[in-house]
């Protein structure tokens, strides 16, 4: 059963087969892929997710061998490869799976992953078509990071990082827009650019039952307005809260899709959403996936 805060589009994109997937991303003007979601225990406790099924899974419910074989068989002319999950990394076939696909004929891996794996891992895993990996970072100190992710895993990440930045894979780093990230986002995203030359991903921190939303999220018109100085590519958010000031500027999100990252854009789509009531009449509402329902009653530029 798809939970009631989650898109049911999105869950029958990663439930589908790889026939599927490809239609469902090309639809959405994503490049064509095969996505393999691999579903064991996260080792980080983030506040925001941690909770059953995510930081404990019952071994029934691992992602097995059988379904991985059965979805790393790429349609023709199609070679990209999706991998996300809890912690697809830490998943016990997780190098497997890589050999496997390379076998298959994906020659292009991307990667969600908190990034405390890649120091060991970046290396061997590249020449297995590893080519871009998503991590999220919470700051750029380890008493910033740490206190969202719950535990200390700050040096390993940047570590993780850096070891996959060395290695030529592409490094796609994104944040949670929250009280705890609002003050230094531009550090962060100088960070980003400096130490791997992308744009920093931001998305709205979502609500979900494990924490206390209200609490940590900030508002559509605090984000404006902290948005109006800085350069990061807004992640499944609407289209509005990219304009700065002036609204005759190009909106972050229609960047080329080779400038950001697909597995960071699905990630973000997982929640449903809707339009607040400032969306009526807004002439670039056909294109804009709204914002998730918290937000509700909200007007971005307040």
């Amino acid at each position: 059963m798809v939970p009631a805060h989650e898109d049911p589009a999105v869950h029958a994109l990663l439930a589908g087969g790889p026939a599927f997937q490809v239609a469902w991303l090309r639809d959405r003007a994503l490049p064509p892929a095969v996505l393999l979601p691999l579903l064991n225990a996260c080792a980080q406790r983030c506040f925001f997710c941690a909770g059953p099924g995510t930081v404990s899974v019952p071994e029934r419910e691992v992602t097995s061998w059988s379904t991985i074989d059965a979805q790393l068989r790429p349609p023709p002319g199609v070679s990209r490869l999706l991998v996300g999950g809890n912690e697809p990394a830490l998943h016990p076939s997780f190098a497997d799976a890589l050999q496997l696909s390379r076998e298959r004929g994906f020659s292009h891996v991307d990667l969600m992953t908190n990034g405390t794996t890649l120091v060991t891992g970046a290396r061997a895993w590249s020449r297995l078509g590893l080519r871009e990996v998503v991590v999220p970072l919470y700051g750029t100190r380890a008493a910033e990071h740490d206190a969202v992710a719950g535990l200390p895993c700050f040096e390993a990440v940047i570590a993780g990082l850096r070891a996959a930045h060395a290695v030529g894979i592409r490094v796609w780093v994104h944040t949670l827009a929250m009280r705890e990230t609002l003050p230094r986002l531009g550090e962060l995203a100088a960070f980003t650019e400096a130490e791997f030359g992308t744009r920093l991903g931001l998305g709205l921190l979502r609500p979900k039952p494990v924490f206390d939303w209200s609490r940590h999220a900030v508002s559509l018109g605090q984000l404006r307005r902290a948005l109006v100085d800085l350069d990061v590519d807004l992640l499944a958010a609407p289209l509005c809260l990219a304009w700065g000031q002036g609204d005759d500027l190009v909106p972050g999100p229609s960047r080329p899709a080779s400038e950001r990252s697909p597995l960071a854009t699905i990630y973000f789509l997982t929640q449903r959403r809707c339009y607040l009531p400032a969306c009526e009449g807004c002439p670039s509402r056909a294109n804009c996936g709204g914002v998730v329902g918290a937000y509700s009653g909200e007007k971005t530029n307040g």
